[in-house]
């Protein structure tokens, strides 16, 4: 039966090609994601604005379909409108179902702050405006983004961007990050999460995704976590079971989380 452990509410805005193709790769047996689209056409506020209004309605649906948490995917809708807003929308949508829920920016904070790192490198496909409100949004939350870069791309073209074009760009971003501690690469219809394992053994960085920071935070709060292994640090801690965050004094570097 699908989703006999635990169902997971997923609000996208986009198709749900790639998020679904990337959770069903990790996901524990008898978890499911039921999912609905909010869908934006670019990288305008005012589309960011029509998602935004959707949330918490969609949210309400999600929960009569009796599943255990609600995840508002994407980043840049968020960003759009600050720090102070991402946790208003949290708080919203929980009193609205009485379930925990997150967003893909707050989901991603959770994960770094579970890793122990606090210097980031960022890395989009998004415009520079939307690239600068995801860069703006972690450092008010108190993250140092010591490197950021962005790749030009097209919103409708996204998913088409083969694995070996995303992976020389990130790859090559993460190794000019001097200091990091942990990579976050936004963007829930990129080629990313499937590549998390090999970008982080090239590049010695361990990485945050959209889709991987989305189900990490949903697998960690339900209690699901025999995940699929390989598909990066945040995963493969927390199939080997450790439910905690590293020490404030320990930070995420491969070699810190390699003996876990």
């Amino acid at each position: 039966m699908f989703g006999w452990r635990r169902r997971i509410g997923y609000i996208s805005p986009g198709a749900l090609e790639i998020p679904a193709y990337d959770f069903y790769r990790v996901a524990p047996e008898g978890v499911g994601l039921v999912a609905l689209t909010a869908p934006i056409s670019d990288w305008r506020t005012e589309e960011y604005d029509k998602n935004l209004e959707q949330v918490e309605r969609a949210a309400a649906y999600l929960a009569k379909r009796q599943v255990h948490m609600v995840i508002h995917a994407g980043a840049p809708p968020v960003a759009s409108r600050g720090a102070a807003f991402m946790h208003e929308l949290v708080r919203r949508m929980t009193e609205r179902t009485g379930l925990p829920a997150s967003t893909a920016l707050h989901s991603a904070m959770e994960a770094f702050r579970w890793l122990g790192a606090q210097r980031l490198a960022v890395v989009t496909p998004f415009p520079p405006e939307t690239h600068l409100s995801i860069v703006s949004l972690l450092e008010e939350e108190g993250f140092m983004v010591v490197h950021d870069e962005r790749m030009d791309a097209e919103f409708f073209t996204l998913h088409e961007i083969g694995q070996r074009q995303v992976y020389d760009f990130v790859s090559g971003a993460l190794r000019r990050a001097s200091g990091a501690e942990a990579g976050y690469v936004p963007c829930p219809q990129w080629h990313v999460f499937e590549m998390v394992g090999h970008l982080e053994r090239d590049t010695h960085l361990p990485l945050v995704t959209s889709n991987g920071g989305d189900f990490w935070y949903a697998f960690w709060k339900l209690g699901t976590w025999d995940v699929a292994p390989g598909h990066g640090v945040l995963l493969d801690r927390l199939r080997q079971g450790c439910a905690v965050p590293v020490p404030a004094d320990r930070t995420a570097t491969m070699e810190g989380l390699g003996d876990v």
